[in-house]
């Protein structure tokens, strides 16, 4: 009892301080606003998720090499309906003509390159798909150019472009994020305009949301940069604990008002607030760092980003709300309004009636949800999210893959140097039923019969006869190359033993010709410097300082189990041949990100669950009452990551590490509000019935206030959003509050009702009293 007291002394003093010191809060925050208004700039929004991969993944130490030592170019299909073939042929030699595209691939029945089988893949159903090659990399000047050129193009045709070298994915999000912000606004003006007890504390609550937003978006800066699902779900994060943290505060002022002036009313609020929004902040905390403990490199930028904006949320809501309110105190009792939110009494009394039968059907509901959750079929690529809205980049892909198949791009990166085995490989990925094409510089065919290929070592009679040079010139010039490589022998024996690569020797010529060493007439000056370049566009692609690359296409999906076990074939044929291999690409990727989660979800299942009990226990004193909060918050959780397979519908898994985390941060504030009331209630009440009754009387304007609100804005997300993380991210959210919201308002009062006892004799004050009785008795 004498702790107690102290403690809420302590609380009162620290309340004091903080109201009576409201001026120099006020211009500290003003201060800050300055500060991350200035620095919201600055933060750097990583779009790609691959980059968060752990340094130790196949993916991402191969794209690390390919970044390093490779060169890729831009490409994009693009498909053309209601077109004829004839005009489709022509619109490929425009498009071909275009200042940065290097080709275009498209079916052409006088080019000996195509056989008339080839035809289906590039034109059916009056529908020309065409595949483009830039000339540069995709964020180059030449690539964005030759795209905007592309478009212009293709103005009047009926088009479906897919491609990544104009996508901007975050300019995309922050126009949807502006339309989503108002209609999220408008939601809370209504929801808190039927809520709210005066007119005033609308501008209050918006007012410290506004400032806890800025404040987290502009010190994004401290960590350099961080992921745009961080960036989006930031803000969402803050509008549900700045305005739920805020709404606990002011409904406990306006209580304490009815007796007592601003001052001392908003005094006694926050020291009964504090430590009541601490400890639902404490326990959401703990789930951010939970998150840290991810193995994939998104959970540490979530939880770090996150963790700083529920610590912001607290700090405005304790040091600069409570000045707002005494500011304000005057416009406060002004514009006191009706109190449109009912009282409940008549389902306060439908719950506890209906508790045991409420239970037993929770109980059933929970354990077949915790069996169908671990089910829950979970997807890793990002194009293969189910959004209702979709941009161009998903639109056009869903649209060629009606009409044609989309191949999946991947890469094996292994040491440089030896193309017999590279060979090797290269046929062995052609022999596959999955595998539709293959391509490394040792199956670059440089005849038109396919005899000879660009790694090829020939003589000079072989040469000319490829090359189309007068054998003559061609015997000169390896023994040029001959003298220029110290390789004397050659003149010592046959000329016609000696053998060169081909590639090797068209860069010998280029590099005579440039020097002036070798006259050259202009038409075959012409041809070597076209050679030269399409040898240097190969070898930027495919050769690098110590690697090489070969480039595969597969058929079918980019995940899953039939996906991932045709990448560990291809993995073992590379490996046939050497020690070092990276198969990489999107379903690598894919199945990274999948070993990673597995490990992942498990860790923050435990550590999550561990930490919100230990919290919670420290918080009410009490073993028992840890356990039937958590039972509510896991099955809120359970149930909602149940509904994918009951829906036989799939889920991004990053939607359930963020959601997951998000949702137990907002059940157990509800949880912590209806409890706290409770605890409170039952020591004047002594009917526990009417106890749990009037408990969620009084909870009911917090939750029903923030639930909404977090509820909507999870919807109108999920709704209106292109980017399909962030719509999946959105729509979860809404359901998952939602189901929190239901269970909070019947199951938890049913189990507090019920399991009364169990919480009264597992309250660890009463230990400790009995304890030292028996001790005092001996």
């Amino acid at each position: 009892m004498e702790e107690k007291k102290t403690s809420n002394q302590f609380m009162m003093k620290l309340a004091a301080f903080i109201v009576n010191k409201r001026k120099a809060f006020i211009a500290l925050f003003a201060l800050a606003c300055i500060y991350s208004a200035i620095s919201i700039s600055k933060v750097t929004v990583i779009d790609d998720l691959t980059k968060y991969l752990p340094e130790t993944t196949e993916t991402r130490q191969g794209l690390d090499i390919m970044d390093e030592e490779f060169t890729t170019f831009g490409s994009a299909k693009i498909l053309v309906s209601n077109i004829t073939y004839e005009k489709a042929l022509a619109l490929s030699k425009e498009l071909e003509e275009i200042k940065g595209i290097s080709g275009v691939s498209f079916f052409d029945e006088e080019d000996d390159m195509y056989d008339s089988d080839d035809r289906g893949d590039y034109y059916k159903d009056a529908s020309a798909l065409y595949t483009l090659t830039f000339e540069e990399e995709e964020d180059t000047p030449l690539s964005q150019e030759a795209m905007a050129q592309v478009r212009q193009t293709l103005d009047g045709y009926s088009s479906y472009i897919y491609t990544t070298v104009d996508k901007d994915d975050a300019a995309s999000l922050k126009a949807d994020m502006r339309v989503i912000v108002v209609i999220v606004i408008l939601i809370i003006l209504v929801v808190l305009l039927f809520t709210s007890k005066t007119y005033m504390e609308i501008v209050i609550f918006l007012s410290v949301f506004g400032v806890a937003a800025l404040l987290n978006m502009g010190t994004n800066y401290w960590f350099g940069q961080i992921s745009f699902v961080t960036n989006a779900v930031g803000a969402v994060l803050q509008l549900a604990l700045a305005i739920d943290y805020a709404i606990i505060l002011f409904h406990r002022f306006m209580e304490e008002h009815e007796t007592q002036d601003t001052i001392k009313a908003i005094t006694v609020a926050l020291s009964k607030a504090i430590p009541e929004i601490s400890s639902s902040s404490l326990t959401t905390v703990s789930g951010m760092i939970a998150l840290m403990f991810m193995q994939f490199g998104i959970g540490m930028d979530l939880g770090s980003v996150l963790t700083k904006a529920i610590i912001i949320s607290l700090l405005t809501v304790f040091l600069l709300m409570p000045a707002l309110i005494v500011m304000f105190s005057k416009a406060i009792d002004k514009t006191v309004h009706q109190n449109f939110v009912p009282k409940i009494n008549f389902w306060g009394k439908i719950v506890v009636k209906l508790r045991y039968v409420g239970l037993p059907i929770f109980l059933i509901i929970v354990a077949f949800s915790c069996i169908y959750s671990g089910k829950c079929p979970y997807i890793y690529d990002i194009n293969s999210i189910e959004s209702s809205k979709k941009n161009e980049f998903l639109a056009s892909k869903e649209r060629i893959e009606e009409t044609f198949e989309v191949t999946n791009t991947m890469a094996i990166v292994l040491p440089k140097g030896d193309y017999d085995k590279e060979s090797k490989i290269l046929k062995r990925l052609e022999s596959m039923e999955e595998v539709d094409t293959a391509l490394g510089l040792a199956n670059v065919e440089v005849s038109e019969d396919g005899k000879y290929i660009l790694v090829d070592k020939l003589n000079p009679r072989e040469f000319s006869e490829v090359a189309g040079v007068d054998l003559d010139l061609v015997r000169l010039l390896y023994q040029f190359y001959a003298v220029e490589q110290e390789q004397y022998s050659a003149f010592m024996k046959n000329l016609e033993d000696y053998h060169v690569s081909i590639i090797d020797m068209i860069d010998f010529i280029y590099a005579q010709k440039e020097k002036g060493g070798l006259e050259f007439d202009d038409d075959l000056s012409e041809e070597i410097d076209t050679l030269y370049k399409a040898v240097c566009d190969a070898r930027m692609q495919l050769e690098g300082e110590t690697y090489d690359r070969l480039v595969f296409t597969l058929k079918g999906p980019v995940e899953g189990a039939q996906t991932f076990a045709t990448i560990d074939r291809i993995r073992d044929i590379a490996l046939d041949y050497y020690d070092e291999v990276y198969v990489v690409g999107d379903a690598t990727s894919n199945y990274d990100l999948s070993v990673s989660f597995e490990r992942d979800n498990v860790i923050i299942s435990v550590l999550t669950a561990l930490f919100v009990g230990i919290i919670l226990l420290f918080t009410f004193q009490s073993a028992g009452l840890p356990f039937l909060l958590v039972l509510t918050i896991q099955g809120s959780i359970w149930i909602n990551f149940s509904m994918p397979y009951l829906t036989d519908s799939t889920m991004y898994f990053l939607s359930y590490l963020v959601v997951s985390s998000i949702q137990m941060g907002a059940t157990i504030d509800y949880a912590i509000v209806i409890t706290s009331r409770y605890l409170d209630l039952r020591k004047e009440m002594p009917d526990r019935k009417k106890t749990v009754i009037e408990a969620l009387n009084q909870s009911f304007p917090t939750i029903i206030t923030s639930g909404t609100i977090l509820t909507s804005a999870g919807f109108v997300i999920g709704s209106l959003t292109k980017n399909a993380v962030i719509a999946s991210l959105g729509k979860v959210l809404g359901r998952g509050t939602l189901i929190s919201i239901i269970l909070v308002m019947t199951v938890l009062p049913q189990l507090l009702l019920i399991g009364d006892k169990l919480i009264d004799k597992t309250e660890l004050t009463k230990a400790v009293k009995l304890g030292q009785g028996k001790e005092a008795s001996a």
